[in-house]
């Protein structure tokens, strides 16, 4: 490819994006028709495949989709193609081959790398996994591999471990900040809706929400607009905040979405049995808060964590009722009065009260 034939691709590009090619001429391009380098022409077409005309749209996506795979990859191997482009070929293309060249690429957006793994083949799992530095900087990436369908026990476990070592390296102090972050392309994307751009297999297959809930809820339950910012952090950061802030902190972050900042809140080295006792109790906590608070041997030596576990609606069923055998007379009759517990649990805490009277 000659330098100038690289020039007005990339002229071409931008003069697409922003909207100043005549209809003729993206039509053209759509169907591969200019005379420009082949490569520069897989680049026009991937971002006329989100174009507001339906027939530009389609004649793009067609014409990417008649190529052949093995075409792509070398073209994906070979370019410093931009974020945009990446993305929007990996929603056209969904070949595994392909995905993985795109995951492995060096400028895959963190959006993009999020979506491959929600929807992505082991192969692309196993891919995502191995690229540490990108798991470092976007946590988030971690409960996206977890929500795939197609998950594999493997991919499972070194999410775990990972989650595990990463909780360890944080509490220690060895957590090294991440040197270089991932590309971003929400504005290229708004840009191109805001010219009524439909990017192809959106509804199909969406970026999964930064919004965590959870965290959300709590922060306007509580009315405390100082702690608005953890609604905006990353996973990365509210991790840290759960391993090392303050208990108002932990007391909001408990209430996460995500896995791993439940976990970092019960890791944290300033937690306080009291606390403990406090997110045992509490009916908006999650069932993975519950389940390590009941697996917690020092934690379950504690009379108030395992009145609050007995008494919690989330608690399972099978650990409920092994707690009953453990609660004072008072307490078991209370609990065989709340009609907000589960009926069996009632009903076999009532056995026991009238047994013990």
């Amino acid at each position: 490819m000659t330098e100038g034939g690289i020039a007005t691709g990339n002229q071409l590009l931008q003069a697409i994006l922003s909207g100043q090619v005549p209809r003729p001429v993206r039509l053209f391009a759509a169907q591969g028709l200019l005379p420009i380098p082949r490569e520069d022409l897989f680049r026009l077409q991937a971002v006329l495949s989100s174009d507001p005309d339906p027939e530009l749209a389609a004649a793009a996506t067609q014409s990417l989709q008649a190529e052949d795979v093995k075409t792509l990859i070398d073209w994906l191997e070979h370019e410093d193609l931009e974020p945009v482009v990446l993305d929007l070929l990996s929603r056209i293309r969904s070949e595994d081959q392909l995905w993985a060249a795109v995951a492995i690429h060096g400028r895959t957006s963190d959006e993009t790398m999020r979506m491959l793994a929600r929807h992505g083949a082991p192969l692309i799992q196993d891919i995502i996994m191995t690229n540490q530095v990108r798991l470092l900087a976007h946590l988030e990436i971690l409960d996206d591999l977890r929500a795939n369908p197609r998950v594999t026990q493997v991919v499972l476990r070194r999410v775990r471990e990972f989650e595990e070592e990463f909780i360890e390296k944080a509490i220690s102090g060895q957590l090294v900040a991440p040197e270089a972050e991932g590309v971003s392309i929400e504005e290229a994307l708004a840009a191109l809706r805001a010219i009524g751009a439909h990017i192809p297999r959106e509804d199909a297959m969406p970026y999964p929400s930064p919004d965590d809930p959870g965290v959300r809820e709590e922060v306007e339950r509580l009315g405390l607009s100082t702690y608005g910012r953890l609604a905006r952090m990353s996973v990365r950061e509210k991790v840290v905040v759960a391993l090392l802030g303050a208990r108002e902190e932990r007391t909001i972050l408990i209430n996460s979405r995500n896995r791993l900042v439940v976990r970092a809140v019960l890791a944290s080295p300033k937690l306080t049995e009291s606390e403990v006792e406090r997110f045992a109790a509490a009916r908006s906590v999650s069932d993975e808060a519950i389940r390590i608070i009941a697996g917690n041997r020092r934690w379950m030596q504690q009379y108030g964590v395992i009145q609050a576990l007995a008494q919690n609606p989330k608690t399972p069923l099978q650990t409920a009722l092994h707690l009953l055998p453990r609660l004072s007379v008072r307490d078991l009759a209370r609990l065989a009065r709340d009609r907000n517990i589960n009926p069996v649990v009632r009903r076999r805490a009532h056995e026991f009260h009238s047994r013990r009277r």
